[in-house]
């Protein structure tokens, strides 16, 4: 079981995507805004974070290195329902630091084989012992 923080401000998608992962057997914590998100990684140890590229407060170019810079060795995935943002050029450069970039049509089957392949190992969360 892996801890999920997902951002994404499109509500229904961020439902539906919260409640997949808990029936995979995760914990999902949702947040709608780059406000959220960066409380929630200050909080608490989390082992993947899923990152919708446009956002309030935020797009994913400068959340990936916010999220960068309060913890190193959390896996981010990007996520999009606009796939042309995704293929540009200009944002497959600043998102080189995401591990997986995933249109938002992805399965469910494909978004719990990224978090078994990226997240950390349970126990490995920043402040955590391991």
């Amino acid at each position: 079981m892996a801890r999920i923080l997902i951002a994404d401000d499109d509500v229904p998608y961020l439902d539906v995507f919260c409640e997949g992962m808990q029936a995979m057997g995760h914990e999902a914590v949702a947040v709608t805004s780059a406000e959220q998100l960066l409380g929630q990684i200050a909080q608490s140890g989390f082992d993947i974070v899923f990152l919708d590229v446009v956002m309030p407060g935020g797009g994913a170019i400068t959340l990936t290195h916010e999220v960068e810079k309060a913890d190193p060795e959390l896996p981010v995935v990007i996520i999009t329902g606009r796939p042309e943002l995704i293929e540009s050029p200009i944002l497959q450069q600043g998102l080189r630091n995401a591990c997986a970039r995933v249109r938002k049509t992805a399965t469910l089957e494909q978004l719990d084989a990224l978090v078994h392949r990226y997240a950390r190992p349970a126990g490995e969360a920043a402040g955590e012992a391991g």
